[in-house]
């Protein structure tokens, strides 16, 4: 073993987005540890034959002035504004997104069940559970009626999230989940309409390079990166982080923005409550078929939602419609994202034949011949699941953690549904919480 002589004030362990927000915004007295070769995390993007495949769709959303500034300054010029092109396919037809605001296009019978659903839901009297207290199935009935609900929102989040909307909490969907006036619904039945609703309505992506821009760009500016650090125990009690290489890190506080399931199995003697915590914790995994094609007119769409059975994916997303850059010339990339858990199981190879299967039904591959590249990506960690066990178990855990003078940040970090700008704030804020404590 090689032990390190006094303390770091602030160790980081895992330098992806979170970490290195934290890091950027400590600006001094830290070490940040990575167990890859590479810094990114998530927000990786991998080359392969003139091709650029971000680790599953990845945009840049801002609802805060800082994060924009931040990311405009630190790209320089490599970041692009885009007004959002999504749609939803359903009942063979595409509509606009959100399925809520938009159901021109679609069978009479449906716009008619949507809309009368949606009406009975706002003219009658609130229900005690339609709040924040309540499971995401009642929410969507109470809020957006049955048809809607029928249509859209069940099938889609059922097959998003793995589980039954009944089982998930409300916790999450602050700013997530569009609530249209019943005018604009109303409106967006009639007519193609072009009032644009949600949090991503307009988005920002890297000009070149992926969004493993944004990770080069913070690289550059922070110190004291160390990769090929995986950690194998950290020792809470005395305070010290034990890598497989033999080294050991002693620290006084220390950013954790590991997975909170991974963050289990190298703490040190846990308590039975603390470790009763961590087995609660449930999540969904991401097996994501990323395809070159050998065309540039597949779609003009930035990407599409599946709620049908009868198709394998929850969402496909065309990189190329962001930036030119992520193919060779006349050519289309192609993401498709499959759901995956416990409660789910996959079957990878059937999945890359289904969904190039379901991608030709679509007319968007004509047939396996305008295929030029299949790279999948198998991500073990998806989305965090919010059911009822999520919010008492996080608590508990970080609790326990900050007694230690341990912080868990990020995504997978915290155990929260966060987006990329999210993700940058939490590491500021932890950075300015430590730098004066």
């Amino acid at each position: 073993m090689i032990r390190n002589n006094g303390k770091d004030d602030i160790l980081i362990l895992g330098a992806g987005l979170a970490g290195l927000s934290a890091a950027y915004h400590l600006k001094k007295n830290y070490s940040l540890y990575e167990k890859e070769d590479e810094p990114g995390g998530m927000t990786r993007s991998v080359r392969k034959d003139g091709y650029v495949f971000d680790y599953d769709g990845h945009l840049l959303y801002f609802r805060n002035e800082y994060t924009s500034l931040l990311m405009n300054k630190l790209l320089d010029g490599n970041l692009a504004p885009h007004k959002r092109s999504s749609w939803i396919y359903s009942n063979g037809s595409y509509t606009q997104y959100p399925f809520q605001a938009n159901f021109y296009g679609l069978p009479s019978n449906v716009v008619k069940d949507c809309l009368v659903g949606l009406i009975k839901a706002q003219t009658s009297a609130p229900k005690s559970d339609a709040g924040q207290n309540g499971n995401f199935e009642n929410w969507m009935r109470n809020v957006f009626g049955s048809g809607i609900s029928e249509f859209f929102m069940l099938p889609y989040n059922r097959k998003f999230w793995t589980i039954e909307p009944r089982d998930l909490t409300c916790d999450w969907m602050q700013g997530f989940v569009p609530v249209p006036s019943l005018e604009d619904t109303v409106t967006g039945a009639i007519s193609n309409s072009a009032k644009l609703h949600g949090y991503n309505a307009r988005f920002w992506y890297p000009v070149k390079g992926g969004i493993s821009e944004i990770v080069e760009a913070f690289s550059r500016k922070v110190n004291n990166l160390h990769v090929n650090k995986k950690v194998i125990t950290l020792d809470q009690y005395r305070k010290e982080v034990i890598f497989e290489d033999g080294t050991i890190k002693s620290f006084k506080k220390l950013i954790t923005t590991i997975p909170m399931p991974e963050l289990s199995k190298i703490l040190v003697d846990l308590p039975k409550q603390v470790k009763q915590a961590f087995s609660m914790l449930r999540f969904t995994s991401i097996f994501v078929v990323n395809l070159g094609i050998k065309r540039d007119d597949v779609t003009d769409k930035h990407w599409v939602y599946y709620p049908g059975d009868n198709i394998v994916f929850y969402r496909t997303g065309f990189p190329t419609n962001f930036s030119v850059d992520v193919a060779p010339p006349k050519r289309t990339s192609v993401y498709a994202e499959i759901s995956y858990s416990d409660n789910k199981k996959i079957d990878k190879d059937k999945a890359i034949a289904d969904t190039i299967k379901n991608l030709t039904e679509l007319g968007m591959i004509r047939d396996e011949k305008d295929i030029e590249l299949c790279l999948p990506m198998d991500i073990k960690y998806g989305y965090v699941i919010y059911d009822s066990n999520r919010n008492k178990a996080v608590q508990i855990i970080k609790k326990y953690l900050k007694r230690f003078g341990i912080h868990a940040t990020g995504r997978y970090g915290s155990w929260s549904y966060m987006s990329m700008e999210d993700v940058i704030l939490e590491g500021k804020e932890i950075a300015e919480c430590l730098s004066i404590s």
